[in-house]
Parts: C-alpha cells; structure tokens; sequence
C-alpha cells in the first residue's frame, strides 16, 4: 500500500512514539510510506535511512492552501489511505479527506470529546476502554472503529545496560542496597502521584530505606509545587528524589526495582509496557486500558484509583518479596513481547487500513 502517516506532535510521547515505530514497520512489511509532520518535529528527524519519506507542514487548516498542497501530494504519490495520530492531525485528516477523496483512517490514543471522530473512515482505538469512550460519547459507528493495542519495541529496553543501574543510582544519591520505587511519566494530575506520595509514610515504615523517585516532564508548575509541599508536609521529602525529564528510559529502568502507575485516567500507557518489557515488576490503577496490560498477580498488581493505602500495601508486599519480584518481572517482559510488540499488531493495523484503502488508479 502506498500510506500516509500524519502526527502533529513536536517532542517525544506515546502517540509520537507509536507512529515512529509503525512507519517502520510498515515499511519493512513492504509499504511505502510517507510521513507528514510540523517543522521542528523530532519524529522527522529518525528517517535519515530513506525507509520512510517526510513531508514538513506545520498542519493548518485556514486558509485552506495547506490542505490543498498535501491533497496534491496525496495524488501525486498515489496514496491509498492518510492515517492520523494526535488531535491536529487528526483534524487535519478529515479536512485532507474532503480535499484529496483518499479515505483516512485516525488511531485514538486518548479519550476527549471531539467532533472530528464520526468523520473517518476507521478509527483504530489503542485499547478496549478506548473504543468504548468514542463508541459512546463521539459516536463514532461500531463497523469504523476496531482495537488495535498500542506497542513498543521490547529490543529496545534488553538487554538492560550492565553499568546503567549503579551510574543512574550514584546521579540521584540512591545506595546500591536501597528498594527503588520508580513513577515514570509526565508530572500532571491525571497521573495520580499525589496518591503515591500519600502512600510513602506507610511504604517507609515497613520498609525504611525505600526511597522513589519520579521522572518526567514537570508540565503542571502548580500540581508539582502542591505535591513537594505534602512531601514536606507528611516528613517524606527527604526519601524523594525529583528526576525530571529523561530520555534514556532504558537505563532509568534499570535503576529501579519497582515501577508504579499511579494514574487515575489512561488509554494504554506506554510506560507501563515499557517497565514490563525491561523486566520490572509494576503496580498500576485499575484504569482506562490498564487492566489489558495487566494480568493481576501474574505480571503485575492491580490496585484502585486514588487509594494510597491499598497503593502502599501493594508496593510494601513486593518489596519485600524479591522472588515474587522476580516472577512477575519475567512473566511480565514474555507477556508484553508476546501481546505488545511491533511483529504483534502492526500485521493487524495492516489489515485494518487496507480494508479502507481505495486502490491507486
């Protein structure tokens, strides 16, 4: 199939993420792919091989002489179908639509409320929860919306750099014996670290020398002030350690001994995958796709949203369990190579476009 890809996000996240790693793979399947993206964009810049072509713009859509450029690529390149990631995009897709008359397919990596939905002709939903958000409230029809699991390249996390866990460690002032207890993601409300934090007094009196550490952007200034201020507040400032943004995920990883997701909203977190696929053991909210990504107690804990205790309790049962660690943690990386890889579902996204794909003339 001749495919265009179209992401509107600038930095590195999980939708940038996933269009990253399906335009390569659907190129190594034998597609030819063209990829549309903003200037400046990082996702432009992994392409320097020539297995995938891109096309900068920055995705306007008034005046209308953007959407009619793209729409002349559209025709020129032949493409079969557009398929969008990210609400710009997205917009941008349905419009390009109506221009180009080339069908256009959009994957959900999030669940808001927008017009946009009911217009594509498929919806690709990144997990089951996900479907049924835009099934209900963007009433987006049962035969044009089908899940199709969010992935990750688990190659990309193992094997865990052999120095990685001692170099990391020594940055952040944690000793080589003490339990790590990382949350990895971006530093918002939704990500329900307030609830971990909460949960911190209870975890250290159990298992003292625990310390955790949390590693993400810093978007919410104010959510970021409100959660050092409890930390001071409840005498667990000291046994925090504030990481900040990081690109070297795997080797941050392989610092840790448990990860948590603390979140209160989720479509199916990258992040999560991520630990897994590194091997760690994790304990997550029963939210959003979580529960798809999670087998309790085979490779992984689930907990309730916005319940410190039960947060503690799970964290303290694996820190003092290394064997259960262990266990978790091995099944964990089978599972998600198994369910969550890029040979998994990309055959599957495939397919699903070429069931809306109109053959070039």
């Amino acid at each position: 199939m001749n495919i265009m890809e179209i992401t509107s996000g600038t930095e590195m996240n999980g939708a940038v993420q996933h269009c990253h790693l399906l335009c390569r793979a659907l190129a190594r399947r034998g597609n030819r792919v063209t990829l549309v993206c903003r200037p400046g964009a990082w996702i432009g810049d992994q392409f320097a091989d020539g297995s995938v072509e891109v096309i900068r713009s920055d995705l306007h859509r008034i005046p209308f002489d953007e959407l009619r450029r793209i729409a002349a690529v559209v025709r020129q390149r032949r493409i079969e179908v557009v398929h969008t990631h990210m609400s710009r995009a997205h917009f941008f897709g349905v419009l390009l639509r109506w221009f180009s008359g080339v069908p256009c397919a959009a994957t959900a990596h999030s669940r808001y409320i927008q017009v946009h939905w009911m217009f594509n002709d498929l919806v690709i939903a990144v997990s089951e929860a996900t479907r049924r958000f835009h099934r209900r409230w963007n009433l987006v029809g049962a035969r044009r919306i089908e899940t199709i699991h969010n992935f990750i390249d688990p190659d990309r996390l193992n094997p865990m750099p052999a120095d990685a866990r001692a170099e990391v460690r020594a940055e952040w002032g944690v000793e080589a014996s003490w339990p790590l207890v990382g949350a990895v993601g971006n530093v918002i409300p939704r990500k329900g670290l307030i609830y971990l934090v909460r949960a911190l007094p209870e975890v250290l009196s159990a298992v003292p020398e625990a310390r955790l550490v949390i590693v993400g952007r810093e978007i919410s200034r104010s959510y970021l002030a409100r959660l050092k201020s409890l930390a001071d507040e409840i005498g667990v400032a000291s046994r925090i350690v504030w990481a900040g943004h990081r690109t070297d995920v795997p080797r941050v990883l392989a610092a840790l001994d448990l990860c948590v997701l603390a979140s209160l909203e989720e479509s199916l977190p990258l992040t999560l995958l991520e630990a897994m696929a590194a091997g760690l053991p994790v304990v997550a909210t029963a939210v959003g796709g979580v529960p798809e990504c999670i087998r309790p107690g085979q490779t992984g804990l689930l907990v309730r949203p916005g319940n410190s205790g039960e947060l503690a309790r799970a964290i303290v049962h694996l820190l003092s369990d290394p064997a259960q660690r262990r266990a978790l943690g091995d099944a964990g990386a089978v599972w998600v190579r198994e369910q969550f890889s890029p040979e998994a579902q990309t055959a599957r996204i495939e397919a699903a476009l070429a069931r809306v794909a109109r053959p070039a003339a």
